[in-house]
């Protein structure tokens, strides 16, 4: 729903349309006589990560196609991030001067999302420009009235 909604705005308004997927980084702390300090653990650690990068990228490559060929719209680029989500998105927005930033609502529950900051509420409170989060319910879960 959110790729949808950023083709359809991307297009009505004659904007361009940037992509980008964050693999989220987490750094580990070493600690003396931790399981995670053995070399077998670190190997794991290493290959999920690359298999995440992996994902990642081909997560990336699958929405560019649907913006395309399910959407017909048009991408300026897209970009792959590693790091914090929210960090890493708010820096590209920056960076490329975008005049909107959409993300996708996760579904979280209301009190949730005003407690605990989950990663759109996190583009949103760290942003400097305008951000569109987009739920899963379209227009049916707007507080907006529709025009027809």
């Amino acid at each position: 729903m959110a790729l949808q909604a950023a083709v359809e705005l991307a297009d009505g308004t004659g904007s361009e349309l940037h992509l980008v997927h964050v693999v989220p980084i987490v750094v580990e702390r070493t600690r003396p006589y931790s399981w995670a300090n053995h070399s077998w653990a670190k190997e794991r650690s290493e290959a999920q990560l690359e298999w995440r990068k992996l994902e990642g990228l081909k997560l990336l490559d699958d929405q560019a196609r649907r913006v395309e060929e399910e959407f017909g719209g048009t991408l300026t680029t897209t970009y792959y991030r590693e790091g914090r989500p929210e960090k890493e998105v708010v820096r590209l927005g920056d960076e490329i001067d975008a005049g909107l930033i959409v993300t996708k609502s996760q579904g979280r529950p209301w009190l949730e999302r005003i407690f605990g900051a989950g990663f759109s509420e996190g583009v949103f409170w760290r942003a400097d420009r305008r951000v569109l989060i987009v739920g899963e319910l379209g227009w049916r879960g707007s507080t907006l009235p529709r025009n027809r």
